[in-house]
């Protein structure tokens, strides 16, 4: 999933089939991709490896931080925060731009237990949807203390038919 924020260099969120969540930034000065950062793996109380099925970078509008959305195999949607970090002097040998558009992970959230494959924001990124095998599409929004809340269920019942939660 791609990084939208205007001031932000070209982003880029993988999630691989061995759990590992990684952002890639394009460095100018080295004309390559480089990784930024790492988020928490999704894997099995054991620590066992279970692999990412979807990664959705929410909008920026107007935020200090973004908002990345991940779901495994491990069945656990989540929220990572990740800050932008100060410029400075950063690692010896980084470019100047590299250095100066750090970012730093602020933490996770794990929203849902359940089998989630795909997971979307909206438009203005404050409005999370997931969705799974079960034949329900949950809609996530974070409250004033910036803990996500389940805020509507949408229960595919019959061809046809939808049946609404809360």
């Amino acid at each position: 999933s791609w990084c939208t924020g205007r001031f932000d260099p070209a982003t880029l969120c993988v999630g691989f089939s061995s759990g590992r969540v990684s952002l890639y930034r394009y460095d100018d000065g080295a004309r390559s991709w480089l990784e930024a950062i790492r988020l928490p793996n999704h894997a099995t109380a054991n620590g066992v490896p279970r692999g990412v099925l979807d990664v959705a970078w929410a909008p920026n509008v107007g935020r200090s931080y973004h908002l990345i959305a991940t779901c495994g195999k491990d069945n656990r949607l989540r929220v990572h925060r990740v800050k932008r970090g100060r410029g400075g002097k950063g690692e010896e040998g980084a470019s100047q731009t590299a250095a100066s558009s750090s970012l730093v992970h602020e933490g996770t959230e794990d929203l849902d237990r359940s089998e989630v494959w795909r997971c979307q924001w909206n438009l203005t990124g404050t409005v999370l949807a997931s969705s799974g095998d079960c034949g329900v599409v949950k809609l996530w929004k974070s409250d004033f203390q910036g803990k996500f809340k389940c805020i509507s269920e949408i229960v595919g019942v019959r061809q046809g038919w939808v049946q609404h939660r809360r």
